[in-house]
């Protein structure tokens, strides 16, 4: 199971603002890029706060919402869990999936992170200095990166593609 970590981030660093976990400053080029990467991995996964920033699950993808307090959902779209990264990789896996985009937030980033089972990072940086969220919290142990490319989105965004190699 591929896992791509997501994230867009302003230029000091940020995901989002402190006192408001929505993202209301990314460029339309950052959205249609991730929508596109989104949809042809077919699965994203994200902690409840980060969801509930979605007006409603992302269309044509499967939506995984990792909360402590997981309820049912009446979309075959939508799924509430309270299980551990490796769980939901071998439920997805089951499913027939063979990749997955971790989209947020934080905690989620650094579960992900912390238990080695992220493959790749794409990280887009917006021009912008905000107050806000760190990417991750304590990872307590240095990952090193491999540096793959870069690509610009338009004349002042640009993601950055990195494979983990620890």
């Amino acid at each position: 199971m591929k896992v791509v970590l997501m994230a867009v981030v302003s230029a000091n660093g940020k995901i989002s603002r402190s006192n408001n976990s929505s993202i209301d400053w990314n460029s339309k080029a950052d959205l249609e890029w991730f929508k596109e990467m989104t949809k042809s991995i077919g699965v994203v996964i994200m902690g409840r706060k980060t969801f509930e920033t979605l007006k409603s699950p992302l269309k044509d993808r499967l939506n995984i919402v990792m909360t402590r307090n997981p309820i049912e959902s009446n979309s075959r779209d939508l799924m509430y869990t309270s299980n551990s990264p490796r769980q939901i990789l071998e439920t997805v896996s089951k499913l027939g999936y063979t990749q997955v985009a971790v989209i947020g937030g934080k905690e989620i980033f650094t579960l992900f992170m912390r238990e080695k089972l992220v493959d790749d990072l794409y990280i887009t940086h917006e021009p912008i200095l905000i107050d806000g969220i760190d990417l991750f919290d304590r990872l307590e142990t240095d990952v090193r990166l491999k540096f793959i490319d870069m690509k610009m989105l338009d004349s002042q965004t640009f993601i950055v593609h990195y494979v983990i190699l620890s």
